[in-house]
């Protein structure tokens, strides 16, 4: 249940309770996927508790639906980034009113919307180091409110700090993530992925080892062991991919060149599971592994969509789309000439366009185009042939544009670096041109 931690004796008004009743119960009993199915009646009714428990001063039931509702939205297969942003000035705007200086139980709930927004923001361009910045200056402040303290919510300084290669602001991250209690907190996920960014920002190569091995092996206290069957990322493959994606945009190739003679043979085998990430892409097919090339086409025509239509954060597009001009590069390489996608085109302005169905159209294509349309792009058989040179001048030149916007954001993001690493490392610093 969504709200389980909102109890019955600390709600005053009747109404409000039967609202969050109704939301708890249409989230009783069922997987996170179940409700991001249900988030088009869920939403709605959350924003009603948060609207009611504003109007009834309950802040408790406030600043914890809210917190709850921001996570709800940001989710992968919900991605409501409008809603997200919605929310966000929602919460500025009551700090300016003092509202977060109420001594009610809702401390934990407050810091932990200020460190979820402050994490929303550094992965978009629109939002400025100074707006971050003022984001950052009330999450400090919150937590030394009364119920504030939450070691927790540093996970998110670590990944800000990583992100500006800010090694004081990773440094105190780091004195706050120590305190991690495992007991409540994924292990992998407070303590495990911010110790490995710290040492990775730091080329602490001994400490990366080190903490791989720990979370790998799990030669961890018994109390922390719960994590490795909830976490979707407390297994190998995932963990090292991370980090070696961490070097990759934080320009340490030498560094990712040592992991990979060690870790390697992690990526040699076919990938399992549904392939849905583009740096394990990347990755297996750097060890020499070049199957399932249908799925990972129809995986890089999803990171483009999803791009387009705002259902992936600029940051993680512009990560994908660095990924992808690497991998039609080494494809060609391979022997590939051409592949048949559908991606957007750009406008004479640079900016992403409709999307591409076919370039010709014979026989039964008129049908096909028709379902393709319909389904977002994905009917059997949709795009047109491209060449694998193409390709990859079409995910460089998406690349740029939103690196062009990060490093105009970001005083300290580096993308020419970032950029020149991933060649390096997957390309031999080379660029074929076609």
């Amino acid at each position: 249940m969504i709200l389980r931690e909102l109890k019955r004796e600390r709600v005053k008004d009747g109404r409000l309770w039967e609202m969050i009743d109704r939301v708890n119960k249409l989230t009783a009993g069922s997987s996170y996927e179940s409700w991001d199915d249900n988030i088009g009646a869920l939403a709605p009714l959350m924003e009603k508790v948060l609207l009611y428990a504003r109007e009834k001063e309950e802040w408790e039931v406030y600043f914890c639906d809210m917190a709850q509702l921001f996570w709800m939205v940001r989710r992968e297969r919900v991605s409501d980034i409008p809603r997200a942003f919605k929310l966000a000035e929602l919460f500025h705007r009551d700090y300016a009113l003092g509202l977060e200086k109420k001594d009610d139980g809702s401390g934990f709930r407050r810091v932990d919307m200020a460190a979820q927004i402050l994490d929303f923001y550094r992965e978009y361009p629109q939002i400025d180091d100074e707006k971050i910045e003022i984001m950052l200056g009330i999450f400090r402040n919150l937590r030394e409110w009364k119920g504030g303290r939450n070691y927790a919510n540093y996970a998110q300084v670590m990944r800000l700090a990583f992100l500006n290669r800010d090694k004081e602001l990773a440094g105190e991250a780091k004195e706050e993530v120590k305190k991690v209690n495992g007991r409540f907190n994924c292990y992998v996920c407070f303590y495990g992925k911010p110790m490995l960014q710290y040492y990775v920002l730091h080329e602490d190569e001994e400490g990366i080892l080190e903490m791989a091995a720990k979370i790998c092996e799990r030669s961890l206290p018994v109390k922390y062991h719960w994590c490795f069957d909830k976490c979707s990322q407390a297994n190998e493959e995932e963990l090292k991919s991370l980090v070696l994606q961490d070097c990759l945009n934080t320009g340490h190739s030498r560094m990712f060149a040592r992991l990979w003679k060690g870790w390697r043979q992690v990526f040699e085998e076919p990938e399992a599971g549904e392939g849905k990430d583009a740096k394990k892409v990347l990755f297996h097919s750097l060890a020499g592994d070049w199957s399932r090339m249908e799925e990972r086409l129809r995986l890089a025509e999803k990171n483009d969509r999803d791009r387009r239509e705002g259902k992936e954060t600029p940051l993680d597009s512009l990560y994908w789309s660095l990924c992808w001009y690497c991998y039609f590069r080494m494809l060609e390489r391979q022997g590939t000439k051409a592949v048949r996608l559908s991606l957007g085109d750009e406008r004479e302005d640079g900016e992403p366009g409709k999307t591409e169905v076919f370039a010709s159209r014979g026989e039964g294509e008129e049908q096909r185009g028709r379902e393709c349309q319909r389904n977002g792009g994905e009917a059997e058989g949709a795009g047109r042939e491209w060449t694998c040179l193409e390709a990859a001048s079409y995910f460089e030149r998406q690349a740029d544009l939103l690196g062009e916007k990060m490093d105009l954001a970001r005083k300290r993001f580096e993308y020419g670096t970032m950029k020149r690493t991933y060649e390096e490392c997957f390309l031999g610093g080379q660029q074929d041109r076609g």
